[in-house]
């Protein structure tokens, strides 16, 4: 035991931390209403969550496979684990989950575990974009990683709303110009491109979303 005293300012700060007003966010990830709130990315105190959730029942809904990154000049293949950290500026790539490489300026934190025998989940956790935070969807040779195509957003100004105009659009350029898609060093031609949100998608997309 100390005679020890608490200074003034420890005090004060103590004092200030049990009259702190909070809100306390809790999240059933198996629950219909947390599968919609944060069905893109809602904001939580400085993180911005996102919930993927997946019915294993349906065969459409297979495992996603690999997290797919650039570095080092080469597509290194990073097997899917419980945790996945993605530094900012390393091109990343879900396999079958979007048709692009993402480049964020910001870090990344996937969480991947099954909720049940018949539903997994996918929580996805990053930085409140600030002011000067940019997102990237890019596209690379699959054959030599020779850069192709690539659409620049500004997040912190433009918000999530400008974030998914500006993929539409980046989408649609790229999948509409075999020439952005074949590349200029091996003649490779890239599949098309593929948003999120598979109820999109035509049969082409459906198949191009199977091959990468």
């Amino acid at each position: 035991m100390t005679d020890e005293c608490l200074s003034d300012e420890t005090y004060a700060f103590m004092k200030g931390l049990i009259g702190m007003k909070a809100a306390c966010t809790v999240m059933d990830l198996t629950s219909a209403e947390t599968e919609l709130r944060y069905a893109s990315f809602y904001p939580v105190g400085d993180m911005l969550i996102g919930v993927r959730v997946r019915d294993l029942t349906k065969a459409s809904n297979r495992p996603r496979g690999r997290s797919l990154k650039i570095i080092d000049g080469k597509i290194v293949d990073e097997p899917r684990a419980n945790v996945t950290f993605t530094p900012a500026l390393v091109p990343h790539h879900p396999e079958y989950n979007y048709g692009f490489w993402h480049i964020n300026d910001g870090q990344e934190m996937a969480l991947n575990f099954k909720a049940s025998d018949t539903k997994a989940v996918t929580v996805l956790v990053e930085g409140f974009a600030n002011k000067s935070r940019k997102d990237r969807f890019a596209w690379f040779c699959l054959n030599c990683v020779n850069p192709l195509y690539m659409r620049e957003v500004e997040t912190g100004r433009l918000g999530l709303p400008g974030f998914y105009g500006v993929e539409d659009d980046a989408i649609n350029t790229f999948n509409g110009d075999k020439k952005l898609r074949t590349c200029n060093e091996c003649g490779t031609v890239h599949p098309l491109a593929y948003s999120i949100y598979e109820w999109n998608d035509t049969p082409e997309l459906q198949e191009a979303r199977a091959s990468w």
